[in-house]
């Protein structure tokens, strides 16, 4: 207990957090300093009171959380099960004292009766959720919304987050869609997802996520279907988001990248990238976070990404993006696998050239981040100098323990370098033989080697 009252601030907020409202309850009592951070406003500001059925009876103060967190009952409509949950939400949540200080709002499998609680025409022109600024809604597949015929929502609200399966339930968009700065949509159909973002030009949207895990019923097969107000939309976005695990909607990221005129950051994790949504990506010229896990399509016509905004750059250790010589804002690479396969740079001579340009702009970036992959020991002495270089990131990096005379010797001015769930056979040719010696190399450095390992094994051997 000494110990965990000498930690930072910051650190027991971040563990306080992770803790219901029941759990936190005796807390107060430890000591004075506890009960000063549990009621500052910094804390207060931030922590989130996750409700479930299970707790809903055990609430209490919850006046003090802006944030709140709802597991719905997935009890039937008119059990007896299904009253008492509402009638403690009631007493406990939907009183002024509570409610008039809700800023964020998370409904989990949600039925149709507590959206209607919420949201419903019940209480006239006047809102249960005056302050309410960001809302998240997940439903049952078979919630009823269509009796709700007018959605009452904060004036504030300017982000929600929804999970779609029927086209009642666009109509809580619509009834926001003037208001809303960010929108994240998931769903698993297509026509339904594309019908989402046309209900209305959208003209505060800057922000824009779309995701599904699931093979939509069709598949994207004309640039038609982005209708007239989502097309609008996207000349005015921000920023991008797309999340679809297959290929539905291989043949619709060219058309939706060429209407995206301002946009300043883009994320597809995904499949397969086209040729033409490739070419498309290279005339975003307002780009500056790029964020590309997937496989990208490559032949001698495709054009090279000089993106002269272009900063941050996340991109697939099997696929690397086709960047330019031209990138003079770039300052951070990421290079990860999000597959199950072992996250080797190819070998393949077509990707090669690829490769030799991210050396290129090693010379000039100031962090590089290396996750899930494979370095064999010959392409660590392919790395230049990395004058520019500050930070240094592997995370569950394979390779030799040659990395750390790299380290030392190519990145100079290195301020951070972080070894996470990394393992490194002892290399032959290696003179830096342990973490603890390359920190009295680097001195002002400073290195943390967490979870990871120098193995001491013939590491020729390991690799016949």
């Amino acid at each position: 207990m000494l110990e965990l009252q000498c930690l930072p601030v910051e650190v027991l907020c971040n563990i306080f957090d992770k803790l219901t409202g029941w759990e936190r309850r005796s807390l107060y009592l430890v000591c004075r300093s506890w009960y000063e951070i549990l009621t500052i406003k910094h804390f207060m500001q931030r922590r989130t009171l996750r409700v479930n059925p299970e707790s809903v009876e055990l609430l209490e103060s919850c006046e003090k959380f802006p944030c709140i967190s709802i597991r719905d009952n997935d009890s039937s409509p008119n059990s007896v099960s299904r009253r008492n949950f509402l009638d403690s939400l009631r007493r406990v949540l939907f009183c002024e004292e509570v409610i008039d200080h809700l800023e964020e709002l998370t409904l989990k499998e949600v039925q149709g009766d507590l959206l209607q609680e919420l949201f419903g025409e019940g209480y006239g022109e006047t809102c249960r959720l005056p302050n309410l600024k960001s809302l998240t809604i997940c439903c049952f597949e078979f919630c009823e919304v269509s009796q709700i015929r007018v959605w009452n929502i904060s004036r504030h609200l300017t982000k929600l987050h929804i999970t779609i399966s029927k086209y009642e339930e666009l109509r809580v968009v619509a009834s926001v869609a003037e208001q809303l700065v960010e929108l994240f949509v998931e769903s698993n159909k297509l026509r339904l997802l594309l019908e989402c973002c046309d209900i209305s030009d959208f003209e505060k949207l800057r922000t824009l996520k779309l995701k599904s895990d699931s093979f939509f019923p069709e598949r994207f097969s004309s640039p038609s279907e982005i209708g007239g107000k989502f097309a609008r939309t996207l000349g005015r976005l921000k920023n991008l988001g797309i999340g679809f695990r297959h290929n539905d909607f291989l043949l619709g990221y060219a058309p939706m990248f060429r209407r995206c005129r301002s946009l300043q950051s883009l994320s597809i994790v995904g499949a397969d990238l086209c040729l033409d949504a490739c070419n498309a990506i290279a005339s975003l010229h307002a780009l500056r976070k790029l964020e590309l896990l997937l496989r990208i399509e490559k032949d001698h016509n495709l054009k090279p990404w000089n993106l002269l905004n272009l900063e941050i750059l996340h991109t697939y250790v099997e696929n690397l993006a086709p960047l330019g010589d031209n990138l003079p804002s770039l300052s951070t690479i990421r290079i990860s696998n999000h597959t199950i396969r072992e996250g080797r740079f190819s070998v393949r001579p077509s990707e090669r050239a690829y490769l030799q340009r991210y050396f290129n702009h090693f010379e000039s970036i100031t962090k590089l981040f290396l996750y899930d992959v494979y370095l064999e020991e010959d392409l660590l002495y392919q790395f230049p100098n990395m004058a520019a270089v500050k930070e240094i990131i592997l995370r569950c990096v394979r390779t030799s323990s040659l990395v750390l005379d790299i380290i030392y010797e190519r990145a100079p001015r290195v301020f951070k370098v972080y070894f996470w769930d990394c393992c490194f056979l002892v290399s032959p040719r290696a003179k830096i033989p342990s973490f603890a010696a390359l920190c009295l190399l680097l001195p002002r450095a400073c290195i943390s080697h967490s979870s990871s390992k120098i193995i001491a094994v013939d590491y020729e051997q390991i690799l016949s």
